[in-house]
C-alpha cells in the first residue's frame, strides 16, 4: 500500500502538513524533557564537570529517582486520559445515529472520480477490476478481465 496520503505530501493539504510537524516537534521536545535527567545522570557516571554540578544542584540520585517516578506518574496519567477519551468517543460514535443521505447516482459517481458512465457500468458489471493512477491520485483507467 504505497499510494496511501501520509506517503503522498503533494496530496495533504497545508494544515495537515503543519499538523504533522507540529505533532513531531511537540514529540521530540517531550522525549527529550522527559530523558534528560538520563542525560544528566550518564554525564555526571562518566566524570562531566559541569553536568555533575547539575547533580548536585537537583539534589543527586535519590532526586533523579524521585524525578523517574513523578515521570511514570504522568506517563500513567496521559494514559488514562487517552483511554478515557477513546471511550468516551466510541461510546459517542454509537450513540449518534448517521446522518442519512440519498444514494449517489452513477453520473454523479462518474463525475467525482472522472471516468466515463460506460466504463463504470463495465466495473460494476464484472468480478474482478483493476483501478490504474497517475502520480496525483487520479484514475487514468479501469481494466476489468
Amino acid at each position: 500500500m504505497k499510494d496511501i496520503i501520509i506517503n503522498q505530501p503533494h496530496l495533504q493539504s497545508f494544515q495537515q502538513k503543519c499538523g504533522s510537524v507540529f505533532m513531531s516537534l511537540l514529540s521530540w521536545v517531550l522525549w527529550l524533557y522527559f530523558l534528560w535527567p538520563l542525560f544528566t545522570l550518564g554525564g555526571w557516571l562518566m566524570g562531566l564537570k559541569s553536568l555533575s554540578d547539575d547533580i548536585r544542584w537537583f539534589g543527586g540520585y535519590k532526586t533523579l529517582l524521585e524525578l523517574l517516578q513523578l515521570y511514570g506518574e504522568i506517563v500513567m496519567v496521559i494514559a488514562g486520559i487517552w483511554l478515557f477519551w477513546t471511550i468516551y468517543l466510541s461510546w459517542l460514535h454509537a450513540r449518534v445515529s448517521p446522518k442519512r443521505t440519498a444514494p449517489v447516482t452513477d453520473r454523479q459517481l462518474a463525475v467525482a472520480f472522472r471516468v466515463g458512465e460506460d466504463m463504470l457500468a463495465v466495473a460494476r458489471a464484472s468480478k474482478k477490476v483493476t483501478v490504474h493512477f497517475n502520480t496525483h491520485a487520479v484514475i487514468t483507467d479501469i481494466d476489468s478481465p
